[in-house]
């Protein structure tokens, strides 16, 4: 009798506590085993985006332990456990328990900034981004600048330095279905093209390459014809390599700062 009373006590004393660590916003889960099975769930859940040892793909690099949607672990689990809108962060389904056991193995991905330096001269890439690669022309930053391509203001939040240099060289490999090239053709002959902006059964609106807006009926249109490639233009040549890791790193570096716990 007292020997189950006393197991049925320590039961209770661990569940108390690890209720008190999910209270506080605290990973209860951070034993070697859980880094372990989280780096298992990572592989399988989050690799593909953010690259099997972190380091970013499409998703940013998590190696440098600064995120932009809250640092703490309760924020971290929030992210995973329910996405991030607007970002291409999707919510994992998973139990709260293998959820942070993801976080834990996140956390142990984290590097010095030293071990993960980005090449290149910010200072110098900002320079080239509103001078020779004219970039304002179609992407703004922090309000100011062109709106046919993604607002930059937070890519060093959402990319990894891999993902941009990507984009810079290659713009049509992986291009956000929004910013695909839009061709019309309307029946009193006249063509319009642009970016795409909405669209349902009657009508489609675009941004043309002049920034106007137009909304027009389907009825009144010959053509509609969407191409899976980028109006951006690829800077392979336009850049040398050292002027593209210049870009790079002004780019990443365009992280607005965030109060989020």
């Amino acid at each position: 009798m007292g020997t189950k009373w006393i197991t049925g006590f320590i039961v209770a004393c661990a569940a108390l506590t690890l209720w008190a660590q999910q209270e506080e916003g605290r990973n209860p889960y951070t034993s070697a085993e859980d880094v372990a099975a989280g780096a298992d769930l990572f592989g399988k859940r989050c690799a593909l985006c953010h690259g099997a040892d972190g380091s970013g793909g499409t998703g940013p690099d998590l190696r440098r332990g600064q995120f932009r949607h809250g640092g703490s672990d309760a924020g971290l689990f929030r992210s995973i456990r329910f996405g991030i809108s607007d970002s291409g962060m999707p919510r994992l389904g998973m139990p709260d328990e293998r959820v942070w056991q993801v976080v834990a193995h996140v956390r142990s991905l984290s590097r010095s900034a030293k071990e993960i330096d980005v090449p290149g001269n910010a200072v110098q890439g900002k320079q080239l981004y509103l001078g020779k690669g004219d970039c304002s022309r179609c992407h703004t930053i922090n309000g100011v600048g062109g709106r046919l391509g993604p607002d930059l203001s937070d890519i060093g939040w959402l990319r990894s330095t891999r993902h941009i240099k990507s984009s810079i060289i290659d713009p049509d490999q992986d291009i956000d279905r929004r910013y695909l090239s839009l061709h019309i053709l309307k029946k009193d002959g006249q063509a319009i093209q642009g970016v795409p902006l909405n669209e349902d059964s009657y009508s489609i609106q675009l941004m043309d390459l002049q920034e106007n807006l137009h909304s027009l009926w389907k009825r009144d249109l010959d053509e509609i014809r969407q191409e899976e490639r980028s109006w951006m233009p690829s800077y392979q040549g336009t850049f040398s390599d050292s002027e593209v890791d210049d870009l790079v790193s002004y780019l990443y570096s365009l992280r607005r700062k965030t109060d989020q716990p």
